[in-house]
């Protein structure tokens, strides 16, 4: 591989949440925290996980997590390398997996079957891996541009140690999947901002918990091209803000630079239960995302 490149984990996990391979014990809880994702991607976000960058909370470096999903089955890896690269060995364990599970029920394994299907693809993850450095000049490390050039917020929150203080649906028609009928427009609303900041909170919760790392970004597909974004920045005395977007990911820092000045005067203290403050951001910001939700 590449200077600076290099894979820690590659796993595969079925969508029921039965972990089918783990190439590295010491990152085993990346199967579990994968479906816990993948259950956001295909519930409440409407797609189909795709990527996700952690930072880590001591070092502060950087490390990815790719995903595949095909036939129920959820592909990973784990490390740092370009997007391309991770799509080629995703695409292999599929292609091989596959053929090692074929007319089988992935969910119901003997336990010998499962064991002898490992380790015939512990051998296969070496090969997938020799052929990766053989292709090594064939890959572009440049990831593929983002169609559109702007960035569109549809929905943000701020939490003080998982506790949410602000929740606000900006697109009121984003496609946000929660259960029930209601008789209120505002009532749909409400309990979209409910459901959005209980998910993302539980989602930030168990991979700061297991992995020392807070998500930068989680990657959602739509369709070709098409991704909604959830993301994440940390704000002095434990408070984090996330939204949730769709359009060009290089364009987040320019949006979140926007919000800056109506989140840095209530971050300022550490949370006290007093939501009072937080209410008067939320209807200021409010306000302003109503004619100012997309960034450029």
């Amino acid at each position: 591989m590449k200077k600076g490149e290099f894979i820690k984990l590659m796993g595969i996990t079925s969508v029921e949440r039965h972990p089918l391979y783990c190439s590295n014990q010491n990152y085993i809880y990346l199967l579990e925290l994968t479906n816990n994702l993948d259950f956001i991607a295909t519930g409440i976000l409407s797609g189909e996980l795709d990527k996700m960058l952690l930072i880590n909370e001591k070092t502060d470096n950087e490390e990815k997590c790719q995903f595949y999903v095909k036939d129920g089955i959820i592909y990973i890896i784990y490390g740092i390398f370009p997007d391309k690269k991770g799509k080629w060995v995703l695409e292999q364990m599929e292609k091989h997996f596959s053929d090692l599970v074929k007319n089988k029920d992935a969910d119901n394994l003997e336990k010998l079957e499962k064991y002898q299907i490992e380790k015939k693809f512990q051998g296969i993850v070496k090969f997938i891996l020799e052929e990766y450095m053989k292709l090594q000049e064939v890959f572009s490390d440049q990831d593929i541009p983002y169609i559109e050039d702007k960035i569109h917020v549809d929905y943000l929150g701020l939490s003080s140690k998982s506790i949410g203080v602000i929740s606000l649906l900006v697109n009121e028609d984003a496609n946000i999947e929660v259960p029930g009928v209601f008789e209120k427009r505002e009532e749909e609303i409400e309990m979209k901002e409910t459901v959005l900041t209980a998910k993302i909170e539980a989602i930030a919760a168990n991979t700061l918990g297991n992995t020392d790392a807070m998500p930068r970004w989680i990657s959602v597909k739509l369709g070709f091209q098409d991704y909604r974004f959830l993301t994440f920045k940390k704000y002095p005395n434990n408070y984090f803000l996330y939204t949730l977007s769709k359009g060009n990911l290089e364009k987040l820092e320019i949006a979140e630079e926007k919000l800056d000045p109506f989140l840095l005067a209530v971050v300022e203290e550490p949370f006290s239960g007093n939501l009072r403050p937080f209410n008067r951001v939320r209807a200021t910001l409010k306000n302003f995302l109503e004619d100012n939700n997309i960034f450029s």
